[in-house]
């Protein structure tokens, strides 16, 4: 891999000799090195390394992010399957889940179990369960006058 100077001179080079072989055996690249890099240099401007185009792209934009963050304060219990439906979203759910998580939001799956729980108790068990000791231990149950 060259380093942004021996190609800045390759460059050189080739414009003032337009001979691609000759210059890709003095720096020991291939003529297609040569071409490419006049060529990046023609459409460019710049021959140097594009660092900040390696890697894998993030699937969400920062657009997308603040649309995510709006419709969770606007619907704070919407689900992840409806953010992806609403937005138009060709992503996987744990994308977005992890973008929520990134937001600052905590993710709680309601469970079934969750959802039996918030059942009101009937009353006379309630009374029971939170009855003071010694009405239980006397078997005095009701309400004495």
């Amino acid at each position: 891999m060259l380093h942004n100077e021996a190609r800045r001179l390759l460059v050189q080079a080739y414009e003032q000799t337009h001979d691609a072989q000759t210059v890709a055996k003095c720096f020991q690249v291939s003529t297609s090195t040569v071409y490419r890099l006049s060529g990046q240099m023609k459409k460019t401007g710049s021959v140097d390394l594009q660092t900040s185009q390696r890697g894998r792209k993030p699937a969400l934009t920062e657009e997308d992010l603040q649309d995510i963050d709006q419709l969770i304060i606007a619907q704070p219990d919407i689900t992840i399957d409806e953010i992806i439906e609403k937005q138009g979203l060709s992503i996987s759910n744990e994308t977005v889940r992890k973008a929520v998580i990134g937001l600052g939001y905590v993710y709680k799956k309601k469970s079934f179990y969750a959802a039996e729980r918030e059942r009101v108790r009937c009353c006379g068990r309630e009374r029971s369960l939170e009855g003071n000791d010694h009405a239980m231990r006397s078997g005095q149950t009701g309400i004495s006058g």
